[in-house]
């Protein structure tokens, strides 16, 4: 899998290739670039740029003074954008909500477009049953009814 080293740290990513327009898509917490696996190969004729950003599923730690905030994994995403010479890009976003930060630090001139996927699906939001409901880092994500 490629990598690429960024201010941050080192973070893997898969690209597509081609000359077709560019979508790069964004996993939420705590994924992976594996979230889009059914999705990209439906694309045919697009670049799909998949970073694994620092939010849980990723592969390599990140420099001890890191940001990982919301604003600034954007900033990451803005620099990894950047890197890659993408222009025009369509940024696909689900759950993790950082992205939109690219705009409110004047990050965003190579983003053409903004997609925002909801990370709630189906009627099973929240989990009504305890065995379906959702763990992260230890701690239950509050489910009610």
């Amino acid at each position: 899998m490629p990598q690429i080293v960024l201010s941050s740290g080192t973070i893997d990513y898969q690209d597509t290739g081609g000359d077709g327009p560019v979508l790069v898509f964004c996993h939420g917490l705590p994924m992976n670039e594996t979230q889009w696996r059914k999705v990209v190969p439906l694309l045919h004729g697009y670049r799909c740029v998949l970073p694994t950003l620092p939010l849980g599923g990723h592969r390599r730690p990140m420099a001890p003074d890191a940001d990982l905030s919301h604003r600034g994994v954007a900033l990451l995403l803005s620099e990894f954008i950047e890197r890659l010479g993408l222009d025009d890009v369509t940024l696909v976003l689900n759950d993790w909500g950082g992205g939109q930060f690219l705009v409110s630090e004047g990050k965003a001139q190579r983003v053409a477009r903004l997609v925002l996927v909801a990370c709630e699906a189906f009627d099973d939001f929240p989990p009504d049953r305890p065995e379906r409901r959702p763990w992260c880092a230890g701690f239950p994500v509050a489910c009610g009814s």
